[in-house]
């Protein structure tokens, strides 16, 4: 079960960035060339208290990555990332990462077939290594959140589904559904949390979880961004803007672009100030 008061992990794409990720490699490159590093980053927020583990493989349903990479190493790639976490942090649960694809966006239809093929397979592979859930992160469009939830599903995983809205307040997705709705919707098509990742700590975010809180009827997700490299926030301001949403009802939190384990430490403490 997750929640309630789950501490999730950092961000991992910026912290390879840190180490010397060229701007053009994807970091499931550095899974298969430098696994030490991206064990580095594991270990490093495991250290600072996360229980739950995002795998190395964000673009692993995405044709970029097809491009970079021979796809039947799609399997490799699932087995190396569920690896490294576990050794990282045996104690810790490990959820597939998986993001969105590119295939869909504004003006253009899902591509059905496309999206439940890839998003199938990669949630297979990243069954078969082991992982203990699926997480469905970054998702902009309601249409290819529901196809990577129903693959990720038919593995008989649990699988949480968080979205980054854009505009607002309100929040809405990249094809106009409010982000409420969405939720709702992932919810009701079996997801076990639903939330919002890669969006700004502060009030907008304590609003949405406080009407999860009466609304969602699955905990909620709140994995905000730090910041970008050359604008990430002090670890103690992170956790006081994210600390409304957690007073709000939060069931899991952690950090996305900029989180480091100090970010992590500094929410922790927040979350144990709160009664």
């Amino acid at each position: 079960m997750l929640g309630p008061r789950l501490l999730l992990d950092g961000a991992l794409g910026t912290a390879l960035i840190a180490r010397g990720l060229p701007p053009e490699a994807l970091p499931e490159e550095w899974l298969l060339a430098r696994p030490g590093v991206v064990r580095d980053v594991h270990a490093e927020h495991a250290a600072a208290g996360a229980g739950l583990l995002l795998t190395c493989t964000f673009n692993l349903a995405a044709p970029r990555l097809a491009a970079r990479l021979d796809p039947v190493r799609v399997e490799a790639l699932a087995a190396a990332a569920v690896r490294v976490a576990r050794e990282a942090a045996p104690h810790a649960r490990v959820a597939g990462a998986l993001g969105p694809t590119g295939l869909a966006g504004p003006g253009r239809s899902a591509p059905v077939r496309a999206l439940a093929a890839g998003y199938g397979r990669a949630a297979r592979a990243l069954c078969a290594a082991g992982a203990d859930l699926l997480w469905l992160e970054t998702q902009h469009e309601r249409a290819e959140a529901r196809l990577a939830l129903v693959a990720a599903r038919a593995t008989g995983l649990e699988a949480v589904v968080t979205f980054t809205p854009s505009g607002g307040p309100p929040w809405t997705l990249t094809d106009g559904t409010p982000v409420e709705e969405a939720l709702l919707a992932m919810a009701s098509l079996g997801a076990s949390a639903a939330g919002v990742n890669c969006v700004a700590p502060g009030a907008a975010l304590a609003e949405l979880a406080a009407w999860a809180r009466g609304a969602l009827p699955v905990p909620f997700v709140a994995k905000p961004s730090a910041g970008l490299p050359g604008a990430v926030r002090a670890p103690e301001a992170f956790a006081a803007d994210l600390s409304p949403a957690l007073r709000a009802g939060a069931a899991l939190a952690g950090g996305c672009c900029g989180a480091t384990g100090d970010h992590l430490r500094a929410v922790a403490a927040s979350w144990r100030a709160i009664a």
